[in-house]
C-alpha cells in the first residue's frame, strides 16, 4: 500500500492506539469544552465516526503525557484522564447463569476497580517517562501502598508489584467469569480501593496533592442495565478527586436510575455535550481538511500543506482564533478543493453536449416526453446548445403540466436575453438542474461527477470524520491504480466519483452489524433508499432531490423505538422541522423529520443535499419498516 494511501486508511481511533499526540486535531470548538477540568460529570453524545473516542483518548494520560510531547508542566498533572471501554461481549457474560444480580454487580465493580487502578498506575509511569522533569521512574517505588492490604492481605505495597498483582487479578477474573462453576470466586474489591489508591498518591507526593482523576467511560450504551445503574450511581456521587464521565451514541441514555432511590438528572448531576451540535456551529469543512492534510503530511513531510501541524494540537486561544479566521479558512479550503477538485453543474451541463452517450440520453428523455405527452415538435426544437443547463431540464418541464407553448416561449426569451422563467424569479434551472443531471446519469452505469469534489465529500460525510476519511482513502487508492502516479497533487473526478460509490456500498453493508437489529436497519435503508431512488427517476422531477421524510399522525411504540435506534446508529439524522405544510391539520408527531445518512446517496444514485421532504403516515412507515417484501412492494 502506498504510504500516502496508508496514511488515510486508518479512519478509526482504535487503529491509532491510545497515544494520539501526533494524530489528534484539536477541534475548533475545544475552547467551548471543559472535559479536562470540569468538576461535575460530563456526558458526551455523538454518532458513529464523529470523533468521540478520539477526543476521549486525547484527554487521557497516554496522550497528555506522551513521550512525543515536548513540554509538560505541573498544571498538566492537575487533571489526569482515565479511558475505560468495557469489552461488549465480556460485559454481556457478567449476568445470569445462576449467579444473582447483586453478585454480578459486585463482580462488575471489581472489574472496574481493577481496570481503573491499572490505568492510574500507568498514568504515573507515563508521567515519569515524559518530558515532565519533576517526576522520574525512581519516584515510583517510593510509594508505600501498604494501606491497600486492608482490603485483601495479598495486595502488595510496592508500586511495581502492585502493577503485577492487578494484571494477574484481571486475568484471573476473566477466567473465572467464563467458568464460574469450575473456578473459585475472587474476593471482589469495592470502589473504595480506587479512592484509597488515589489518596495515597496525593498524600505521599506533593506534586499530586491537587490532582483529580477523570474517568471517561466510552460506549456506555453497550453495558447491561444493572451495570449502567452502577456507573450512574458513581457519576451521581462523583466528587474530587474522582469524577466519572460518560460517552455514548444518541438516544442511548435510556435508564437514568441508580442502585439507590434517586435517579441522576441533567444539570443537577451532570452536563451533556452533543458533539454534532458543536460541529454545526463551526465550519466542518475546515476541520475535515485539517485532518486530511495532517494525515498526508505525517507520512510524507514533503507533501505541501496549508497548515502548521504543531498548531493543530495547540489549545492556546490565539491559535484557535487563527484557525477560525477567514484568511486561514480560505487558504485551507482552497487547497483542499485543489486536491479534491469538483466539476460545477455548469461544466457537467456542457459535458452532456460534448459526450455522445450523455447527449443521446438527453435526447432520448426529450423524445419520450414528446411521445408520452402528445407534444407537437421535434427533439431539436427543445435543445439549446448555447444554454446547456436550460436544455437539461427540458424533459422535466415537458412532462409536467407546463404547456409546450410556454416552454418554447421561454426558450426564445432566454435566447434573446429577455427576462425568463429559466433564470428569473421562477428559476426553473436552479430548482431542477441537480435532479435532472442525476436522471441523465442514472441508467448509464458510469461514474457520476456529482459525487466528486471536496465539498461533496463533506456533505456526504455530514459530521462523520470516518466517512470523510474513507472517501479520501478510496479516492487516493483509485487514483494510484488508475494513473500509476507515485506523487499525488490532486485526485481526478473519476477516481473520486468511483470512490463515493465504493464507500457508499461499504458503509451500507456495515449496517447489518449495527446492534441487535442490524438486519432490520439494513432492510430499512434498502427500502427507504429505493423509495427515494424511484422518486428521483420521476420524469416530471416535480419534487426533485427527495432524501428526508416526516411521519404524520400516530406512531406505535415499536415504530418510535425503531426510529430512535436508526438515529442512534446514524442511519438517520433527526432534525426539528422549522417549516411545515398542512396548517391547522399538522399532526403532533411531525415535530421532527428524518434525513437518510447522505453517505448512502451514491449507492442509490440520489441527492446528498437536503432539499425535498416526503410525508408518510404512521401506517405507511410501519409498512416500510416492518412489512414483508410483498407489502412493501405493493406500497
Amino acid at each position: 500500500m502506498n504510504i500516502v494511501e496508508n496514511s488515510i486508511a486508518q479512519n478509526r481511533a482504535e487503529e491509532l492506539g491510545y497515544d494520539l499526540w501526533e494524530d489528534f486535531v484539536i477541534p475548533p470548538f475545544y475552547d467551548g469544552l471543559d472535559l479536562l477540568t470540569a468538576k461535575k460529570p460530563r456526558v458526551v453524545v455523538g454518532g458513529r465516526g464523529c470523533g468521540k473516542t478520539s477526543l476521549l483518548r486525547y484527554l487521557c494520560h497516554q496522550t497528555q503525557f506522551s513521550s512525543k510531547r515536548s513540554k509538560i508542566t505541573e498544571t498538566d498533572i492537575l487533571n489526569i484522564g482515565i479511558y475505560w471501554k468495557v469489552d461488549t461481549q465480556f460485559a454481556k457474560i457478567l449476568s445470569k447463569r445462576g449467579f444473582d444480580d447483586n453478585s454480578w454487580n459486585r463482580a462488575f465493580e471489581h472489574l472496574a476497580v481493577l481496570e481503573m487502578s491499572r490505568e492510574i498506575l500507568k498514568s504515573l509511569e507515563n508521567i515519569a517517562n515524559s518530558s515532565f522533569e519533576s517526576f522520574e521512574s525512581s519516584n515510583l517505588d517510593s510509594f508505600d501502598l501498604s494501606i491497600l492490604s486492608s482490603f485483601r492481605t495479598d495486595v502488595p505495597s510496592n508500586f511495581t508489584e502492585l502493577k503485577k498483582f492487578i494484571r494477574r487479578e484481571i486475568n484471573y477474573f476473566q477466567t473465572w467469569a467464563g467458568s464460574i462453576r469450575t473456578t473459585s470466586e475472587p474476593v471482589f474489591l469495592p470502589l473504595k480501593f480506587v479512592k484509597e489508591l488515589i489518596a495515597e498518591i496525593k498524600t505521599q507526593n506533593d506534586l499530586f496533592k491537587d490532582t483529580d482523576y477523570l474517568v471517561y467511560v466510552d460506549e456506555y450504551e453497550n453495558l447491561l442495565v444493572d451495570q449502567q445503574r452502577l456507573i450512574n450511581t458513581w457519576m451521581k456521587h462523583s466528587e474530587m478527586p474522582l469524577i466519572f464521565n460518560l460517552a455514548m451514541k444518541p438516544n442511548s441514555f435510556l435508564d437514568k436510575n441508580t442502585i439507590g432511590n434517586e435517579p441522576i438528572a441533567e444539570t443537577h448531576d451532570y452536563r451533556e455535550y452533543n458533539l454534532e451540535d458543536f460541529y454545526e456551529k463551526i465550519n466542518f469543512e475546515v476541520f475535515a481538511a485539517e485532518i486530511l492534510f495532517l494525515r498526508l503530511w505525517k507520512n510524507d513531510n514533503t507533501f505541501k500543506i496549508p497548515i502548521l501541524p504543531e498548531e493543530l494540537r495547540s489549545t492556546e486561544t490565539d491559535v484557535l482564533d487563527k484557525r477560525k479566521s477567514e484568511p486561514y479558512k480560505k487558504r485551507v479550503l482552497s487547497t483542499a478543493k485543489d486536491f479534491l477538485p469538483s466539476t460545477s453543474v455548469d461544466e457537467m451541463s456542457k459535458d452532456v453536449f460534448t459526450d455522445g452517450t450523455l447527449y443521446n440520453r438527453l435526447k432520448d428523455l426529450i423524445r419520450r416526453a414528446i411521445k408520452n405527452n402528445n407534444i407537437k415538435g421535434d427533439v431539436e426544437d427543445f435543445l439549446i446548445p448555447e444554454f446547456p443547463q436550460a436544455s437539461i431540464i427540458i424533459p422535466a418541464l415537458l412532462n409536467r403540466a407546463t404547456s409546450t407553448e410556454e416552454v418554447l416561449n421561454e426558450i426564445e426569451k432566454l435566447k434573446s436575453g429577455k427576462q425568463n422563467k429559466f433564470t428569473g424569479t421562477t428559476n426553473w434551472i436552479h430548482n431542477n438542474l441537480f435532479g435532472s443531471l442525476l436522471l441523465i446519469y442514472e441508467p448509464l452505469g458510469r461514474y457520476c461527477p456529482i459525487y466528486s469534489g471536496f465539498e461533496a465529500f463533506c456533505l456526504m460525510s455530514r459530521t462523520n470524520l470516518r466517512h470523510f476519511l474513507e472517501l479520501c482513502y478510496k479516492s487516493i487508492a483509485n487514483e494510484l491504480l488508475n494513473s500509476n502516479k507515485k506523487a499525488l497533487k490532486s485526485i481526478s473526478i473519476r477516481s473520486q466519483a468511483e470512490a463515493s460509490k465504493q464507500a457508499s456500498s461499504t458503509f451500507l453493508r456495515e449496517v447489518k452489524n449495527f446492534g441487535n437489529d442490524g438486519n432490520k436497519l439494513h432492510t430499512f435503508v434498502l427500502r427507504i433508499g429505493t423509495y427515494f431512488s424511484y422518486a428521483h427517476k420521476k420524469p416530471t422531477q416535480s419534487e426533485p432531490e427527495q432524501n428526508h421524510f416526516s411521519i404524520r399522525g400516530n406512531r406505535s411504540i415499536e415504530l418510535n423505538r425503531f426510529m430512535d435506534d436508526a438515529v442512534k446508529w446514524s442511519v438517520l439524522y433527526e432534525s426539528r422541522i422549522t417549516k411545515q405544510k398542512g396548517g391547522e391539520n399538522k399532526a403532533e408527531s411531525e415535530d421532527f423529520e428524518y434525513i437518510l445518512n447522505p453517505i448512502y446517496a451514491p449507492y442509490f444514485h440520489i441527492s446528498y443535499r437536503k432539499k425535498r421532504s416526503v410525508q408518510f403516515s404512521g401506517d405507511e412507515m410501519n409498512t416500510i419498516v416492518f412489512g414483508d417484501f410483498k407489502e412493501f412492494q405493493s406500497y
